[in-house]
């Protein structure tokens, strides 16, 4: 075996020769040929194989103690041989040897421990594909002694004795109740094909939650890792289930390597370079203006809440943040208009999700992520996302009637995310806010109850409600193009990045200053939220044109825009 034959790399080739393996890991095309959780079956892949997963940190746990060097004695020869724990979850040894549990050569460590899920949101075509390799080794174990490396830990753990409710009912025969495959799993969105890894890191570099990581490491699929050293004791243990998931469910994955790419929208694979045509934002326009019943203004402003994300947190100001409130929409005859329009912005974004806000779903969702003490993990909620996962809210479907607590809070936490981009985490003793950039559109017949400082009432064109279908089915193939489609696509990914080398034209502001005076003058409730408005509005207009700062003439646009978007308001 070479180094350069990366899929053969087993965790005792890859300690002895680890400067030569990080050295072909660090080639591109090298670590996407590693084969891929998010796209092959999990019984593609043998124990102790190198793989590759792309997900976001949905939880850390508390660290692990392992035995990284330990001595293992032959019981006829009594001669000891030294051993390597790391990258595996048990000391394999094989028949008729025995592991030297106090002998003094052994090596304590210490790795870190994470639940990773495939990231929420992501839309079929960012989706990381690959064809299943014919003849994919099926899931084997090893026939040697194995023992857990946690059942050599120093420390002791402690398992509570509550139950929670969401377990299989007991057969009534003893059998242990079983947690069911949606807890287990903890998606914050539904995900029919997703995946979920407990991610086992041995370097000192700091995660945190929700952060995109791509990890390469060896996969450990032993069933025993799932099987309670105690089983009276411990496998109706809430607890010790959700801690030690099935391996045919939830794999564990000794990472060699991780990298944060929660910059990178889509994987690698399916990239494309930073070059378009110069027309690619007008077919975007055409594309959102068509389906806004040929509303430019309405486009433009739409175009501008695609790119926006955060650029700079001061105080509780989130610089960048564009909240977007679309209203007057032509239901009576476009009654499908919210779910048509969603599906327009999945075919272009990467990440998305569509909330139909009903008062039902306002009363009985769960936004906030919540600390569950019985499992000792975090409780996933529909608001943990990662950056840039735009969220569409369509208030078209409320109704009158009671709004619970639960609704209520529901309510505050969307104000929350819209005007602070946080989203507060509930630790059932106290709550912590988490910086959040998670772009939000609402759609609503007049204006949203939630409070969004940005309304753009749209000014449809004549006739355009009379032929919203056939626009509909325009606009669908117009995005067919293949080269169109992933031009846009591309575009909008480099221009949300352009935002952090933009600077301002030294004299803008003086031209800024002056309009503002202007403004006031004309009329005394402008405030500086409005000003920061402009600002956000103008800056977005110049990402949008490709410019590396905010120039005069994008700012007299931004002023110009927001002025027919205030007349529209007043009627």
């Amino acid at each position: 075996m070479t180094a350069n034959n990366i899929v053969d790399w087993t965790p005792d080739f890859f300690l002895a020769n680890e400067a030569k393996c990080r050295l072909v890991l660090s080639e591109t095309a090298n670590r996407l040929s590693v084969p891929s959780l998010n796209s092959l079956p999990l019984h593609s892949f043998k124990d102790k194989q190198l793989a590759r997963f792309r997900g976001m940190i949905q939880d850390t746990y508390n660290p692990e103690y392992y035995l990284d060097r330990f001595q293992i004695r032959n019981v006829a020869t009594n001669e000891t041989t030294t051993c390597r724990g790391r990258y595996r979850d048990t000391l394999d040894s094989l028949p008729g040897e025995t592991v030297i549990v106090d002998s003094k050569e052994n090596v304590n460590a210490e790795r870190q421990t994470c639940f990773v899920i495939s990231v929420p949101g992501v839309n079929s075509w960012a989706k990381e594909k690959c064809t299943v390799r014919e003849n994919a080794p099926q899931v084997s174990t090893n026939t040697a002694t194995k023992r857990s490396l946690e059942s050599e830990e120093m420390e002791c753990v402690e398992f509570s004795s509550k139950k929670h409710t969401q377990t299989t009912p007991s057969s009534g025969n003893g059998e242990p109740r079983l947690l069911s495959r949606e807890h287990a799993m903890n998606f914050p969105l539904p995900n029919d094909d997703g995946k979920a890894c407990i991610v086992k890191i041995y370097d000192e570099t700091s995660f945190k939650l929700n952060q995109i990581i791509d990890i390469v490491g060896f996969i450990s699929l032993d069933p025993a890792l799932s099987v309670a050293h105690d089983p009276d004791k411990l496998m109706d243990d809430i607890e010790f289930q959700s801690h030690n998931p099935p391996v045919s469910l939830i794999p564990r994955l000794h990472a060699i390597d991780v990298k944060d790419v929660s910059m990178e929208e889509v994987p690698q694979t399916i990239q494309g370079d930073l070059t378009f045509p110069v027309t690619t934002r007008s077919d975007l326009k055409l594309v959102l203006s068509q389906i806004l019943f040929g509303d430019v203004l309405a486009a433009e402003y739409v175009i501008c809440h695609l790119i926006s994300s955060i650029y700079l947190r001061r105080d509780f100001l989130s610089l960048g943040a564009f909240p977007l409130n679309i209203t007057n929409l032509p239901l009576d005859k476009c009654k499908t208009f919210p779910e048509d329009f969603y599906g327009i912005l999945s075919l272009l974004l990467p990440k998305s999700h569509l909330i139909g806000m009903t008062l039902d779903e306002l009363n009985n969702l769960n936004l906030q992520p919540k600390k569950d003490y019985d499992c000792n993990r975090l409780t996933s909620g529909v608001l943990q996302l990662s950056d840039n996962t735009h969220l569409v809210l369509d208030e078209t479907k409320l109704t009158d009637g009671q709004v619970s607590a639960n609704g209520r809070k529901n309510y505050e936490a969307f104000s929350t995310l819209i005007n602070s981009q946080t989203v507060t985490y509930d630790f059932k003793y106290y709550t912590m806010d988490f910086p959040a950039d998670i772009p939000v559109l609402i759609l609503s017949e007049s204006k949203s109850m939630i409070p969004c400082y940005r309304q753009i009432v749209l000014e449809k064109n004549s006739n355009s409600e009379n032929i919203y279908s056939e626009t509909l089915e325009a606009v669908r193939h117009y995005l067919r193009d293949e080269t169109r489609i992933y031009n846009i696509r591309n575009w909008l990914r480099v221009s949300r990045r352009r935002d952090i080398a933009i600077e301002t034209e030294n004299s803008i502001g003086d031209v800024i200053q002056k309009d503002f005076v202007e403004m006031r003058q004309l009329d005394k409730s402008t405030s500086a939220e409005d000003l920061h408005s402009l600002m956000v509005l103008a800056r977005l207009i110049s990402m949008s044109h490709g410019m590396d700062k905010l120039t005069v003439d994008y700012w007299h646009e931004a002023v110009r825009m927001e002025k027919e978007r205030k007349r529209r308001l007043q009627r």
